[in-house]
């Protein structure tokens, strides 16, 4: 299934909602005024984090939420990164419990023996020059 996005009449019922008092547009996570300031309107959870009965029914608006680009759904500490996070994790997890991807263990043996280094080694002995070619008569 595709991820389900909102349509341009729900985008605009999330702006009205985000307006503050005095009718400014405000993120709705920090409440900073953006006053034309970039947004982004964002699925509260993440859509590769919802379970599919969830993605069969349409969209709505209490899904979605206006953020800031800078303050709160860009950056480092932005509502994407966290996402990006909790999806791969998700996904090991699933992995891990349907036996999907091999643990990473060590190989429990107790491995080779090691190898003496003598300290007096005596180098190998050198090998008479051979012709590289022979006459043939």
């Amino acid at each position: 299934m595709a991820r389900r996005e909102f349509t341009r009449n729900q985008r605009e019922q999330i702006v009205e909602r985000s307006k503050n008092d005095l009718g400014q547009i405000c993120c709705e996570r920090c409440k900073l005024v953006l006053a034309g300031k970039p947004y982004e309107i964002d699925h509260i959870l993440a859509e590769a984090l919802r379970p599919e009965a969830d993605k069969q029914r349409k969209i709505t608006i209490a899904e979605g939420q206006l953020l800031g680009k800078d303050c709160c759904h860009r950056g480092k500490d932005g509502k994407t990164n966290q996402d990006v996070k909790a999806i791969a994790k998700a996904k090991r997890v699933y992995n891990g419990a349907n036996g999907l991807k091999a643990s990473k263990q060590k190989i429990r043996s107790p491995g080779f023996p090691k190898a003496l280094k003598s300290l007096s080694r005596e180098p190998k002995p050198t090998l008479a020059p051979r012709p590289l070619y022979t006459e043939s008569k």
